[in-house]
C-alpha cells in the first residue's frame, strides 16, 4: 500500500480520521484555488516530488501515515499532533495545562510551517511539513479536535445512534462531526479503503468557496495578512484552536439533548439518539469551519512562500 494513499486501516476511537478524507480534500481545494501565484508555483513544485498537482491528493496522508506501524514505514508516534484536548470546562487554551509538551495541532502547526518556509531544508522534508500543514489545518477547525468533556477524547466516547443508525455501535459525537453529519447532508459516499471521489470533493468546494465574500476572508485571514511579526503565525493558530475549542462547548455538546452528559446518555455504553434537529443546527456551523480552514490554509501557505514574508515556529 502507497503510504500516499488513504488505506482502510485499523483504528482505536482516539484516532479516527478528522473530517474524513471528503472535508479534507474539500480544505484542500478551496485552498489551492486562493494561492498567491508563487504559492502556487512552490506547491506545485513540493508535489511534483511524489507526481501530483493538487493538495487533495495529500491532504489525509498524515491520517494514513499516522495508522501505519513503525516496521512497515508508519509514523504511530504522530497521532497526538491531530487534537488538543482541552477540557470545556476551561474556556480558552493554555499551553502549559493542555500542550506542555509541544505534541499537539496547536504547537505543531507553526512548527511544520517553519520548516515549510526553510528553503535550505531537503525538499522531502519540506513536502512532508506541507501534507502536515494542508491536514493539521482542517483538524484545528474540527471543534472537537480542540476539545473534550470529562476525559470523553473529544467525544470519541460518546455513542449515539444517528437518524437511527449507530453503525453497529460504532457511531459516536466525534465521528459524527468529521464526517456523518456532512457526508449525510451532501450525499458524499466514502468508497472502499477510504476512496472518494475527488471531482465530487471540487464540486462541493466550489459551492462552499462561492458562498464566502471578500470581507469574509479577509477577516478570517487577518492574523496573517495584516501582522508581519514573527509571532504571527502562532498567534493566529490559537485563535483557530480557541474558535473550535468554544464552537464544541457551545455547539457540539452545547446542542445535545439535556441531560447527555459524561455519566448519562451518551456514554457509559449507552446511545444517544440524534438527527434532524441536531443535524440541521450544526451543518451550517461544519461548513463554515470547511470555509474557514480553505481560506486561512491558502493565507498561510501564501505567508510562508512569500517573497520575502516572516515566518513564526519553533526551530524543530
Amino acid at each position: 500500500m502507497a503510504l500516499s494513499s488513504i488505506g482502510l486501516l485499523a483504528m482505536t476511537p482516539r484516532e479516527a480520521f478528522a473530517w474524513g478524507p471528503y472535508g479534507h480534500a474539500i480544505v484542500a481545494d478551496i485552498a489551492q484555488s486562493r494561492l498567491s501565484p508563487e504559492a502556487t508555483h512552490s506547491v506545485q513544485a513540493l508535489l511534483a516530488l511524489e507526481h501530483y498537482r493538487t493538495l487533495d491528493r495529500v491532504a489525509s496522508w498524515p491520517d494514513t501515515i499516522g495508522h501505519v506501524p513503525v516496521a512497515k514505514g508508519g509514523l504511530p508516534q504522530t497521532l497526538p499532533w491531530h487534537y488538543v484536548d482541552t477540557d470545556v470546562a476551561f474556556s480558552t487554551y493554555d499551553k502549559a495545562r493542555d500542550c506542555a509538551d509541544d505534541i499537539c495541532v496547536t504547537e505543531k502547526l507553526p512548527e511544520m510551517a517553519h520548516v515549510l518556509a526553510d528553503r535550505s531544508a531537503p525538499e522531502a522534508k519540506r513536502l512532508a511539513a506541507l501534507k502536515w500543514i494542508v491536514h493539521l489545518a482542517g483538524d484545528l477547525h474540527q471543534p472537537l479536535h480542540a476539545a473534550e468533556r470529562d476525559h470523553d477524547k473529544g467525544g470519541n466516547a460518546v455513542k449515539v445512534s444517528f437518524f437511527g443508525d449507530d453503525r453497529n455501535g460504532h457511531e459516536n459525537l466525534h465521528s459524527l462531526w468529521d464526517e456523518g453529519i456532512m457526508d449525510r447532508a451532501r450525499h458524499l459516499v466514502v468508497g472502499p479503503h477510504y476512496t472518494i471521489d475527488f471531482a465530487r470533493a471540487r464540486a462541493e468546494a466550489e459551492r462552499l468557496d462561492a458562498q464566502i465574500t471578500p470581507g469574509q476572508a479577509a477577516y478570517w485571514s487577518s492574523g496573517l495578512t495584516e501582522d508581519p511579526g514573527r509571532g504571527a503565525v502562532r498567534d493566529a493558530v490559537v485563535t483557530w484552536t480557541n474558535e473550535s475549542h468554544g464552537l464544541a462547548r457551545t455547539v457540539a455538546y452545547g446542542l445535545l439533548p439535556e441531560g447527555a452528559g459524561s455519566d448519562g446518555a451518551g456514554s457509559q455504553g449507552r446511545e444517544l439518539s440524534l438527527g434532524e434537529t441536531y443535524s440541521d443546527r450544526t451543518l451550517p456551523v461544519i461548513e463554515t469551519r470547511l470555509e474557514q480552514a480553505g481560506v486561512r490554509l491558502a493565507a498561510l501557505l501564501n505567508r510562508v512562500f512569500s517573497k520575502p514574508g516572516p515566518v513564526s515556529g519553533p526551530t524543530p
